[in-house]
């Protein structure tokens, strides 16, 4: 366990150990379930048991399944409960510490940087902590942090990402002090993670992503970023190794350098999208023989030997309970994403479905092609979405996204118009997943004191939207939102309501 004293110089000081045999055997239990690639692998760990099928079922009569790493912003309130409370648990037991001390302690003296093995390093590091997350909440996995979505912003820094809803805001030091990870201490003894967003680096682009995934030879995706002079191969700038750093130089703070970029939650879900990519990469470019096979020649010139495809994958010295040495190709192997885990698509929108699944995203019209972009938190800079949806819980005048008192906000409003009917049917009770969803308004579900089914216009936007033909385009969503700027007062809000449609 992690066990943390007050040293001379005032700082927590934090030494990752154990207290007694048991909590030695807990640990290498846990190791051994780490070690695992498949589901009936771990299912014993679970306290599971395999049925006639090959299917885990766990005590409480759930299925085991692979992980399902979806874009944070995407999850349900629920999902991101559960997520964060099983980092919190994860960090109360001291194992978050033990496993964060894993990437401090090999971050040089490994494969896990400045080479062809930082894909796959990182790759069987992610899948050991999600693991750890799964015993503790089995419905949980990591998901992925797309910075594409908050670089579009004229500020990325005023996006949602950085509220308490999600990773957390900042004071003026730096120190995270709300949202899960406040009060997360760390290795080096601080009582707070920190932050110093956009003092250098950028975040992920569209364009940096197109680039990688436009890569055919394996020299560029598993790259020698630290190559010597006799190298054959010419240095490739986009290796996603030198983007993702760029985008820990961004956020800064402990995540900045290596050695203590893991005390922040919010590093596992920067390589989570790190990892989507290169699947995809393997998706679009490799039959599964070559994602199992191809790898960089070795070359002293090029790389460390432990970068090497012969090289022992070190600190994780077992692949399995049989006890197999993991190296470099053992990490390329389908059992990944084949048993494991794999990835929700990304976000995406367009003029007819502007639902970008997240009341943290919003559909980018006026782009050349219609795309998910992180919403804007009150305060924070909108020029050029001003005839966008792009505040949270607040409007585009001016440049800036400002509250606007008694009128209506953009995150408390119904998605359909047959909201009303089902409320009164007690729809809120007997079908509340589909109501959280799609009648927040009606059932109470969020703050707005309109239960009602006047003809109101609910949102500022309404008279631009009008304008711009929205009340073909969405009628179902207009009906219910923007009635009078598309001149339907006189018709019942029934009028527009179909039973058993999902309006956009």
């Amino acid at each position: 366990m992690a066990l943390w004293r007050l040293a001379e110089h005032g700082k927590l000081e934090c030494k990752v150990t154990w207290r007694s045999k048991r909590q030695s055997a807990e640990t290498a239990m846990r190791d051994e379930a780490y070690n695992c690639m498949d589901i009936s692998c771990l299912c014993p760990y679970f306290g599971g048991l395999l049925d006639a099928a090959g299917n885990c079922v766990l005590p409480s009569g759930n299925f085991l399944t692979r992980a399902i790493r979806k874009e944070l912003r995407t999850l349900t309130p629920t999902e991101r409960a559960n997520l964060f409370n099983a980092f919190v648990q994860l960090k109360q037991r001291g194992e978050y510490d033990r496993l964060s001390a894993i990437h401090r302690d090999f971050s040089k003296n490994s494969g896990a940087h400045f080479g062809p093995s930082f894909l796959i390093w990182h790759r069987e590091y992610l899948k050991r902590v999600e693991i750890a997350l799964r015993m503790i909440d089995p419905t949980v996995a990591i998901p992925y942090w797309d910075s594409v979505m908050d670089g579009y912003l004229p500020n990325p820094k005023d996006s949602t990402m950085w509220t308490n809803e999600l990773v957390g805001s900042t004071d003026a030091s730096g120190n995270v002090i709300d949202g899960p990870f406040a009060n997360f201490p760390t290795l080096e003894g601080h009582l707070h993670i920190t932050r110093f967003l956009g003092r250098e680096g950028h975040l992920f682009t569209e364009n940096n992503i197109k680039d990688f995934l436009a890569q055919t030879k394996i020299e560029n995706i598993l790259t020698a970023t630290a190559p010597k002079r006799g190298c054959p191969y010419a240095p490739f700038l986009g290796a996603i190794e030198y983007r993702h750093a760029s985008v820990h130089l961004w956020v800064g703070g402990d995540l900045k350098p290596p050695s203590t970029s893991a005390n922040d939650p919010l590093f596992f879900f920067l390589h989570a999208f790190v990892d989507f990519v290169y699947e995809l990469w393997r998706q679009m470019r490799q039959d599964r023989t070559e994602r199992e096979t191809a790898f960089p020649i070795e070359n002293n010139f090029c790389e460390d030997p432990k970068h090497f495809a012969s090289a022992t994958m070190f600190p994780f010295k077992k692949r399995n309970i049989e006890g197999k040495s993991l190296n470099q190709p053992h990490s390329l192997s389908n059992a990944y994403t084949d048993f494991m885990y794999t990835y929700a698509p990304h976000p995406k929108c367009s003029k007819s479905s502007q639902d970008c699944q997240s009341p943290f995203l919003f559909c980018n019209l006026n782009a050349p092609f219609p795309r998910c972009v992180a919403k804007i938190k009150p305060g924070g800079r909108c020029d050029g979405f001003e005839r966008e949806d792009a505040c949270f819980g607040s409007v585009c005048i001016d440049s800036r996204c400002r509250m606007q008192e008694g009128g209506g906000t953009s995150h408390c409003l119904n998605k359909e118009p047959c909201c009303g009917i089902r409320t009164r049917r007690g729809e809120c009770y007997s079908n509340p997943i589909y109501m959280k969803e799609y009648c927040m308004r009606s059932c109470g579900f969020c703050a707005s004191s309109d239960r009602t089914d006047a003809c109101v216009n609910r949102h500022a936007l309404c008279s631009i939207w009008s304008s711009a033909g929205q009340c073909v385009i969405r009628r179902g969503w207009m009906a219910e939102n923007c009635r009078p700027s598309c001149g339907w007062c006189r018709l019942p809000l029934e009028h527009f309501c179909y039973l058993g449609t999902k309006f956009g």
